[in-house]
Formats: C-alpha cells, structure tokens, sequence
C-alpha cells in the first residue's frame, strides 16, 4: 500500500564515477535457520571438474560436461526469479539467474494468517532443467515522472485511468553481472600500498581481444548501461547493467578484461592520477579520515595497518614507472585466477541460455591453481593493534563540524558465524531506540542526539578480526560530561552480562527479519548481482540468498562469547569534535588524511567507572514490539471483481485536501507508502517521536520527514495491518507540537542543525549546486544563507511557527498499494482532523519558478569556503527552455550519447579529475543539461578546466557528424528500454505517481510518452539542437558555475580583500560567498560579481 500527502505552504520568510574505493557494507553475516538443514559445504574448487560426480555428489551438466552442479539457494516465497549455482572447469563459481516476468509473485498458502513459515522458497530445478518462463548527490532536477510535459492526452487524471492493469504491457528489464575477485587491500604489498585499488581502476583499460582503452565503456554506455567497481579489504567487485538485448556483447568484453587484460604502461601512468583524484575527493570525508586513523594506530605488521586509497606517493613517488607496472601485472597474476572468483548473471533469459554465456566467455579466464593468502593463519584481533590503542585516549581534531564518542572492542572475527549472528544480535539490543533505552537515556539527559552500534563495513567486519563500536552523537553538554555517557554505556554493558541472552528478543527478532525476507522487495538488478556475487563467497551455494538475511538458530552460547568479550577491558576511547575537548593542543598528525590528534593517559575516574559500572534502574532491555504485523493478507485476491486502475484515481477533494488512489494487483505485497507536502520543526517532530516510534521501524515501518521547497514531505513505508497506526501517531504529534514544545530538545536540534549545515557548505559539490540553483531558481534556499539564518531562531520563533504552520494548507495525498479504498479515504480523514487545518489562501505564492539565462556565456566563480581544500568543482549548465515531450526526448538523447566521449576524453585520457558526468537538468519546468568535472586545483587550474570542456564541446560536433547511423539507433533502442524498464517494487511506480501529483500535471504515462517521441528523433534532430544550445553563441544559454579549491593562484583571494562579499542588505556579518575576479577583460564582461544583484535583473 501507499499513501501519499503533501502540506504545500507560503514561505514565511551520473553515471557512477569508476574505481570508488568505498568501504563498502560487507553482507552482515547476521538469521535462526528456519529451515533445518545443515550447511553444505562448499566443493573444493581447483582448476579441473572433469569427473562426472564430485565427492559431495554434486552433479556434471550433460551438455556442459566439464561443468559441475551446485545446490540451488533457497529463496523467498516472494522471488519469482529461478536461480543455479554452477562450477566451471577452470574453478569459477557462477550463480545464474532468470528473471521471468510473466509468472505471477508466489504466495504461501497461509498469507492472510500471519508469517506461519519461514519465508523460504527451496529452489529444485534440476541440473538439466531449463526455465521456460522468460534514489550526497547533486541532482536538482525532478525524477521523470515529474518533469513538465505538454500532451494531447487529457492531463487532468481522469481519462488516463480508464484503462485496467490487466491491459498493461509487459515492460522492459535491464540485465546485469558482477564478478567477485577473492582479494583486496589486505593483500597489498607494503612497499605498493593502494595496489589492488589502483589494479580494479586498471583491469578496465583494455583486453587482448579489445584492445582499445575504451571499448568496454563504450560499448555498455552506448547500449544503455553503466559500470562500477569497488575495492574492499578483502575481495574486489565489478559489475555492470545494461539493455537485455546487448548481453552477450557485454559479457564477451566484460570477461575478457579478466582473461587477458592488457595494463599498458601509458595507461598505468596516466591512471594513478584519476586514483590520486579519487583520494583527494574522498580526503575530507570524516568517516574516511577516521578509519585511516584507525588503521595507523594498528601494528605496522598486520594488514589493518595499510593505506588502501593509494595515491601518487605510493603509485609514483615512492616506486619507479617500471617497479609499478611490473608489481601490477605480477599482482594480477597471483590473485586474479578463475578459482578464486566468483560470477552472478542475471537476465530475462533461461538458466540453459544463461549457462551457456557463461561457459562461453568464462571458461576462458586463467586458472593458476595457487592458494589464496591464508592471512587468518598469521593476524588476527590479538595482533591487529598496539597495546596503547587500549591503553590510551585518542582526541580528534575532525574535518567536518562533529562531536562523537567512539567506544570500539577488538573482537574475533565473526563472518563465518552468520546462523547465530551473535554480533548483529547485541547490536539490535544496545542500539535499540525505543523507551528505557541507551539512547533514551542519553537524549533525555541532554548527553546524545544518537547512539550507533555494531559492526558493518568491511573495514569492521572481516576474517581477522571485528571492530564492534558504540558510537555516540554527543551534544555540547555531553562533551562537557563525557563520563556520564561512559557511565551509561558501561552500565548497559553490564546489564548485557546480569540478563544474559533473551531468547524472546532473539526470536522476535528471528521473526522480523523471516518476515522482511517473505515479503522481500525485489531489488534491480545490478544491485543484486551485486550483493551475492560477495555472498558467494561467504556462504554455503544453498545460502547465498539467506545467509546474509535470516537467523538460523538460537544459540546463547555463541551470544555469550561476544558478552563476555564486551565485558573485558580491551577496547578504544576515541573523542572526535570540532570544539576542542577540554582544550587540548594537538601535537599529532595522520600521515595520509593529515588528521590532528592528540594522545592522552585515560583518567583514572573514568578507569574505575569501568571498574565499578552497575545497571543503571532508568536503562532497561526493551519490551515486546507492539507494532509487529500478524495480517499480511493481499487485499486485491481478495476484492472479487473489483476493477483495479493502472494509474491513480482522485477520490476525494475539498479545499484543503486531495486525495489519490490506488490498489495494487501488481507486486502483492503487503506494503504501504505515505507521503505528505513545511528545518526545525520536522527535526523536532522527528526527534519527539524517535522513541515512540522506533519499535515500528524495527519492525518495518519506515518513515521520512523532511522540509522542502514548498513546505513539508512526510514519507511512511511498511507493511499495511499497521501503517496507518504510524500515520495517525505522526500527524497527531504534529499537531499538538506547540503543546509539546521542549526547548531542551530546540537547543539540541539547533545545534545538530548548525553542524549539519556547516557540514554540507563544506562541500564543493554541494556548494557548487546551491550556487547554481540560487540563481536559476527564485525559491532556492541555499545551505549557507540557512546556516546564516539559523543562528537567530529562537525556541519561541519555532513555538509560534508551529502554531501557524497549519493556518494555510494545501494537503495533496496520494495512497497506493495494499489497501481498500474505503480504509484509505479512512487514514486521510485522521490525518486531517490531527492537523485541523484551514485551506491556503495565495497558492500562487508557492508555486515552481525558474529564471531564464540570458543568451551569451557567464560565469559565476566562488572560492571553496574551506580554504585548505584543493578541490574543484566545475559545472558547465546550458539552459534549454520550457519542458515538452519532443524537447525532454531530445535532450535525454543527447546526454545518452554524450556521457561516454565525455567521460573517455576529460576522465580517461586527460585525467582532469576522478568524477566526470553529464546530466539532464529539469528546474521548474525548465530543461537544460549539464557537464560536471571534480578536479584538484593544485593540478588544473579552474580555467584551465573550463578550456577543456569547451574544446570537447567541439569535439562531439565531429563525434556526432561521424557517428554510424546503426550506433546511434543502437543508443536510441537501448534508451527507450531504459524508459520500458519495468518496476521491481511499489516504491518506484508510487514515486513516479507521487511526481505527477505534486507537480498537477498527471501524466501518469509520461514514459510512454516519451519513448514514442524518442522513436521519431534524428541524428540531425540531436545535432540542432546540440548546435543551439552549445555550439551558436548567438543562441546559447551558457552558465559556468565554478566552486574553486586553494592553490598557489588562489592563495591571495580572502574574504577581507579580493572577495566580494554578498550581504544581501544586511551589515551583520555572514558566512558568505568569495566571488573570484575574472583573469581578463573577456571574462569581465560575462562575469557574475553578485547573485542577488544579477539574478535581480532577471
């Protein structure tokens, strides 16, 4: 089901970038089996399988002789896809997957009567069976179902919901594929450190078969997909998405790179820039920072302590060209070898189709029949750190405005322990949210605003060891008492110890997480590729589904051992704030982040707080959760012949409210989804509800609450039985919030507020968007004018505004899924009468307006307001016009064809920067498409950058001109695929739906729309209008938006001289924008010296 709602009120005052290091969420190993087999174990995987059986008796394929049969993975009642776990000769594990379309969801027999199972599908087709069944980023535009469009079809809603859900086509599905290489960062040679960083960025660059750099790139970008790779401690993945049709040409280029990867010396040259890139985009990042710093404080002999980003003084300074390129390739050669990766597919095809690819293209990839480095044998959790790391602690001087407690145990790796997940069990108990908690406890005594616990990232959670932290969200008060929040955790500590494992609690949570997995979303399909090509080589084949997902058995013994090591004193103090803690003059520095620390003796009070610690009687464990489902009955099986509508329906409407409907006979899943169109006041509200609620998040009911452009959106999701239960407690603490108010919690929530606003204007990328959308759009408010402004609200500004707030409303709704029309006319009617609203008298006053770029070339350039920071953020924005089908096909075309010469000229071969893209802009109506460059200042110079761009521009001129007429088609097809994909939950086609209300436009059949005016597009169509929009500078609308990082050019503008300063008719002094003078009486004339004074005269 979903529902949505929207308070619209006055105002009252790319493609991913490649190579991402990301440390990324390694499964969390965590569900009792709930089917009582044991776990099989994994074949041996050498380099041959010629025997017909092996000795776990796992079958050979009769017209695949040398490839072997694993057990199929049991999955969940509400996965349509049939799954096969195969093993090539040369010891390649490969999980196949068919992703028919046409079978409708399984249900278990007892779905209206509570879970009654475990959830589980086990898989039983055969060996030889074929399957005949065939959301930081800085995007500004609307999603696509909300962009303005004009139409012949009536748009007022009602004539497009003529037609039935039964008359839906059958859409399109991407395919996708991910190969897992069983070796990461942990395995870097020390001289070579950020080696198999730097050897995923490389593998891309080219294959004996395809030997042009580009080619793989080229050939996914242009058939309608997108790549990426990330490089964990332990194993590196890569993966791909792209139009069904294109597959096999995909799948032949992607193996190839792992067959016979060329790494030319001119490519490994030039590459290590774009890592270099990488590293400085990702320095001033506090949670990267801190993990270094973490792992510098590890022992100089175990691999904790690598640096594992890489960077030109380890790829260039520290070795010799021929060193590196030799250490690479001997790199290659010893961990990339068949038998230790492993390979998903998945595809609108037959499990006999899909083998076959993979037979075909895979068998060829190398095998050397060398063991993997037995690194568990040699490091573990006893060895990882230095004895001070217990002993000492540690005071950060962090890059971003935070102020944290971590509290960190070495444990012993727990990633093969996944049936009892005893980790991810203390983790639900200590950072449980709800009454009597930790977190409760600290956020009612002013000390926290969050408590986070566990163990997730690879970094975490791996083979030698586990990191479990409780990290906590201190406030200023509990910087000044850090020994009260000690005091608190360690009590809970003990608590842990006195109440032992509870077996309810880990039943219930048993419970939870086997019903999420019955009613399982289904995810795209480069996201699941992804997921368990990692889960392959961490669980049994039979597993690879659930393992990650469901606790198996209750096993207090397993818990035990983590309690027991809880409550030893190995563990690691480290506060990290931006206001210096009791004034501390830091003296040390991180080698590779340059983190200031400073490195201290553990008071001895705080030592015998440990010593002493007892329960606190105010933190208890918690209750039983209240908010569980029991009811997850599909209510259309159940309306006979009740017609569903394919798009929503408006079903009731009076001057403050609309509401839309619409029942789901689609995804049958028992799911609903709430929305509602107003800083601070939702922070608050979300804050006073945290504890309330937070039991219903666990149990799987989620909800947003965020101010936006026109006013407030409130988002619920979850299962339907007690959806609207949460909508009812949200919208009543809303309206009584100023009979609620607690200035405790405004000092609290003003203060995080500040921190997260001084945050976001820290970064160029987002500085770089506020800048832009300041000018093009009226109503922006951009992150540093609410920093500015923030400091003056008073606890009494926040009361009154409450009061107000529902004095003038305009309340859309739309509910959608599971749910009977008469219960959603129901929850609305609840909603309203919580708010007692009165309708909004000037609905003009909030409406969407964009400002129009006068003809010609600008240039706005604003200092980066951290000045330390080398990095630069270029966006070159050229302005379309107002929004038409024709017009939004074209320009979707164009970016299509453009992202991969973009990114092979500006990223690959000349190394500008790591990130590089191009984007279709939709600002209020108005189109426009953009090209964004991430450089370092101290290596191009922004104007340097902005020659470039222009110089590509050219370029793509003769890109187009040249472009066969079959690759162009080839780009068209596999953009109207992309557009005919079909939805994998109720979220998608909801948000799409949710668009076209909000925006009153309801072109509920925007795709179709739009892919029948791509069908009639030209390559000369294209070439016009690139040509009028770029080229002609008599036409062209051209914006360059430049956030400029410090360098030697650079270090003489300051605010007090070269900068001039926007004070908006206010002398009190600001966090304000440095406008960078132009180098030249060219620039001068385009040059935007002021937002405010230019867009005035807009």
């Amino acid at each position: 089901m979903l529902v949505a709602v929207s308070l619209l009120v006055a105002r009252v005052a790319c493609r991913n970038p490649r190579g991402s290091l990301m440390t990324r969420k390694r499964p969390a190993l965590d569900i009792e089996r709930v089917v009582a087999s044991p776990p099989i174990k994994m074949p041996s995987r050498d380099c041959s399988t010629n025997s017909e059986f092996n000795s776990d008796g796992d079958v050979s394929s009769p017209a695949h002789p040398h490839v072997r049969y694993l057990p199929s993975p049991d999955r969940s009642f509400s996965d349509r896809k049939q799954y096969r776990s195969i093993l090539l000769a040369n010891g390649l594990h490969a999980l196949l997957i068919a992703d028919p379309t046409d079978e409708p969801t399984a249900q278990p027999d007892d779905h209206g009567k509570g879970t009654g199972g475990t959830g589980l599908h086990t898989s039983s087709a055969s060996a030889t069976s074929d399957v005949e069944e065939s959301n930081e980023d800085d995007n500004d535009e609307r999603p696509k179902s909300e962009t303005t469009s004009e139409s012949d079809d009536d748009s007022d809603g009602s004539s497009a919901n003529e037609s039935l859900i039964d008359d839906e086509p059958e859409g399109e599905k991407l395919a996708a594929a991910a190969l897992c290489v069983g070796v990461g960062s942990f395995s870097d040679p020390r001289h070579v450190q950020g080696l198999a960083h730097f050897l995923e960025h490389m593998i891309f660059m080219g294959s004996k078969k395809y030997p042009q750099e580009n080619e793989y790139d080229s050939y996914i970008s242009k058939c309608g997909g997108f790549d990426n790779a990330v490089t964990d401690l332990e194993e590196t993945t890569f993966y791909f998405e792209i139009d069904e049709a294109h597959l096999d040409g995909a799948l032949d280029r992607f193996a190839s790179l792992f067959t016979e990867p060329l790494m030319l010396r001119d490519s490994v040259c030039r590459e290590r820039d774009a890592v270099e890139s990488e590293f400085q985009t990702n320095k001033n990042r506090f949670s990267s920072a801190r993990e270094q710093l973490m792992a510098s404080l590890g022992r100089d002999d175990h691999p904790i302590s690598l640096f594992s980003w890489g960077n030109l003084k380890t790829l260039k300074n520290n070795i010799t060209d021929d060193e590196l390129y030799t250490e690479l390739h001997k790199f290659q050669r010893r961990h990339y070898s068949a038998h230790r990766m492993h390979f998903a597919v998945q595809a609108r095809m037959s499990l006999d189709e899909l083998e076959a690819l993979t037979v075909k293209y895979f068998s060829a990839i190398p095998c050397n029949g060398l063991p993997a480095e037995n690194l568990s044998s040699l490091y573990s959790e006893t060895n990882a750190f230095r004895d001070e790391f217990f002993k000492k602690l540690y005071v950060v001087k962090p890059i971003s405005d935070v102020c944290q407690l971590d509290i960190t145990w070495s444990l012993p790796p727990c990633v093969k322990e996944y049936h009892v997940k005893a980790i991810d069990y203390i983790s639900y108990v200590m950072g449980f949210e709800g009454r009597n908690s930790l977190t409760s406890y600290l956020r009612k005594h002013s000390l926290a605003l969050d408590v986070h616990t566990g163990a997730s990232s690879g970094f975490e959670k791996n083979s030698l060891y586990t990191l479990f932290s409780v990290s906590v969200t201190m406030t200023d008060h509990g910087l000044e008492n850090v020994e009260q929040i000690l005091k608190a955790v360690y009590s809970f500590v003990r608590l842990l110890k006195r109440q032992g494992p509870v077996e309810w609690i880990f039943k219930e949570l048993q419970e939870l997480e086997a019903t999420s997995f019955r009613y399982r979303k289904e995810k795209e399909a480069s996201d699941n590729v992804e997921e368990l090509v990692v889960n392959m080589r961490y669980y049994p084949p039979e597993d690879i589904i659930t393992g990650p997902e469901l606790y198996f058995k209750y096993d207090p013994s397993e818990i035990w051992k983590v309690i027991n090591n809880l409550n030893e004193p190995r563990f690691n103090l480290m506060i990290s704030s931006t206001k210096p803690y009791k004034n501390v003059a830091y003296d040390r520095t991180e080698t590779w982040f340059g983190t200031e620390y400073k490195e201290l003796d553990v008071p001895e009070e705080w030592k015998r707080l440990w010593e002493v610690a007892e329960p606190i009687p105010e933190i208890k464990l918690q209750e039983k959760n209240h908010y569980i489902s029991t009811n997850f009955a599909i209510l259309a099986d159940d309306s006979a012949g009740v017609q569903v509508t394919q798009y929503p329906e408006k079903i009731f409407e009076n001057e403050i409210c609309e509401l839309w409907f619409r029942q789901d006979a689609k995804f049958k899943l028992p799911l609903a989804l709430i929305s509602a169109l107003a800083g601070f006041l939702t922070s608050m509200v979300k804050f006073q509800i945290a504890e309330e609620l937070y039991p219903a998040e666990v149990a799987g009911l989620n909800y947003e609450l965020y101010s936006a452009e026109k006013g407030l959106v409130l988002k619920i999701d979850g299962y339907s039985e007690k959806l609207p239960i949460v909508a009812a407690e949200i919208s009543a603490t809303m309206g009584r919030f100023a009979d609620i108010f607690s200035e405790s919690v405004f000092d609290v929530i003003k203060v995080k507020l500040e921190k997260a606003y001084y945050n976001e204007i820290m970064k160029p990328n987002k500085l770089n968007r506020d800048v832009r959308l300041k000018l093009v759009q009226p109503n922006h408010w951009a992150t540093w004018e609410k920093f500015e402004h923030i400091k003056d609200i008073t606890a009494d500004d926040v009361r009154n505004f409450s009061r107000i707030f529902f004095n003038g409303l305009k309340i859309q709704a739309l509910i959608q899924g599971n749910i009977l029309q008469e219960s959603a006319e129901l929850v609305m009617q609840k909603v309203l009468i919580n708010f007692n609203a009165s309708a909004i008298q000037d609905i003009k006053s909030i409406e969407s307006k964009a400002r129009e770029i006068p003809i010609g070339t600008y240039y706005l350039t604003v200092a980066n307001f951290r000045e330390s920071d080398v990095n630069t953020v270029t966006t070159t924005f050229y302005q379309a016009g107002p929004v038409t089908p024709s017009l939004h096909a074209c320009l979707e075309l164009l970016v299509s064809l453009l992202e991969e010469p973009l990114f092979d000229v500006l990223r690959t071969k000349e190394q500008l920067g790591y990130d590089v893209s191009t984007t279709l802009r939709d600002n209020a109506g108005v189109l426009g498409f953009s090209v964004t460059v991430h450089s370092q200042e101290d290596k191009f110079s922004y104007i340097y950058i902005d020659e470039r761009i222009e110089l590509f521009n050219q370029y793509f001129v003769q890109v187009l001109h040249n472009m066969a007429d079959k690759d162009f088609e080839l780009v068209k097809t596999s953009l109207k695929h992309r557009k005919q994909t079909v939805d994998t939950e109720l979220k998608n086609e909801a948000a799409r739906n949710w668009g076209e209300i909000t925006t009153e436009e309801y072109i509920f059949n925007r795709n179709k729309l739009e892919v029948e005016q791509i069908e009639k597009l030209s390559k000369n169509d294209v070439s016009v209008l690139y040509h009028r929009l770029v080229v002609d500078p008599t036409t062209r609308r051209k914006l360059c938006v430049q956030v400029v990082g410090s360098s030697e050019l650079t270090a003489s503008i300051s605010p007090t001289s070269t900068g001039k300063m926007d004070t908006e008719n206010d002398s009190r002094p600001k966090y304000r924008l440095t406008y960078i003078d132009p180098r030249n009486d060219k620039d001068s004339r385009s040059h935007i010296e002021n937002i405010y004074s230019f867009a005035s005269g807009l």
